[in-house]
């Protein structure tokens, strides 16, 4: 009767927990901004050569040319619409807007635009306006600037409800861009399945050991005896059951999810080939500059250097 009672108890806990689980995930709101590329144009440039070079942008010589792209993404469960202020990033003064626009758009058919106003001795302003934003929709914006804006700590601000006011930049997941499509590794799936055969074996072994030495055995356990040499049979030969037992499904279900065990968690976004070779390209470049940089005790990257204006 008490066991009975205290099964009611727990069940209904566990019911009450997962619901408000999922009731808080359906009513979760969230907007995500995730850098891209941070680079600058001239980076790596010889200053005797930096000195011959001019670069035009719309009819007028511009000294520093900085990309910044980003993507913004519903990463909730509800839309995001009726915003009362756009999601707006300011521009210090110093640092000129040369560009604004949108890279791509997920679906195609989002409505969103990029609108830069200029605020006088306080900078300038970049709205990102769209009236609606559903689950997993996203969008990439380019910016090109004339002069050096860092990423460090970029936020965003916006006026919606239940959202908070300002969003910051984060950092791209690196499984969040890679191709969505299904791939089934059969080469690591053999290697499961080998370890797997290798394990049977051991069982097999046991098993004809049992036969011959069943006194090694704790089956049946009433005539099983205590020895160093069961002690030192079982234990080892146990353990290594267990172990390639393991491996050998832990290797089956990585084949499974494509390489990754267990499956890689967060946001995905379905970037075009050409936006995600070059937002790899410029991740390894930084990369092998921060390696190089460090060898040699000299400051962080060129993107790490940049002040905040």
């Amino acid at each position: 009767m008490v066991g009975t009672a205290v099964g009611v108890i727990l069940g209904a806990l566990a019911t009450v927990l997962v619901s408000r689980y999922y009731f808080l995930r359906s009513t979760r709101k969230s907007l995500g901004v995730y850098g891209l590329l941070n680079s600058f144009v001239f980076a790596g440039i010889a200053p005797d050569v930096r000195s011959q070079l001019h670069f035009h942008f719309r009819d007028r010589e511009v000294d520093e040319v900085q990309q910044l792209v980003f993507l913004v993404a519903n990463d909730g469960e509800r839309a995001i619409s009726n915003a009362i202020e756009p999601l707006t990033l300011l521009v210090p003064p110093g640092v000129e807007v040369l560009d604004a626009s949108i890279l791509h758009r997920h679906p195609e058919s989002l409505q969103v635009k990029a609108v830069v106003t200029s605020q006088g001795t306080t900078g300038s302003a970049i709205a990102l306006q769209f009236p609606l934003l559903n689950k997993q929709e996203f969008f990439v914006v380019k910016l090109l600037l004339s002069g050096g804006l860092s990423e460090d700590g970029l936020t965003l601000r916006i006026l919606v409800d239940d959202l908070p006011r300002s969003v910051q930049i984060k950092e791209l997941p690196p499984s969040a861009a890679k191709d969505s499509g299904y791939k089934f590794e059969w080469g690591l799936a053999a290697a499961g399945v080998f370890v797997l055969v290798f394990s049977a074996w051991i069982c097999y072994a046991f098993y004809l050991l049992y036969k011959t030495r069943p006194e090694l055995f704790p089956y049946p356990l009433s005539s099983f005896a205590m020895s160093i040499e069961s002690l030192f049979l079982l234990i080892p030969g146990g353990f290594l059951l267990l172990l390639f037992s393991l491996l050998g499904l832990l290797m089956l279900g990585a084949a499974v999810f494509g390489g990754e065990f267990p499956p890689a968690r967060g946001p995905h976004f379905p970037l075009p080939k050409e936006l995600r070779r070059a937002v790899f390209s410029h991740r390894m470049l930084r990369f092998q500059e921060d390696l190089s940089e460090s060898d040699v005790g000299a400051p962080r990257a060129l993107s790490n250097r940049r002040k905040a204006v």
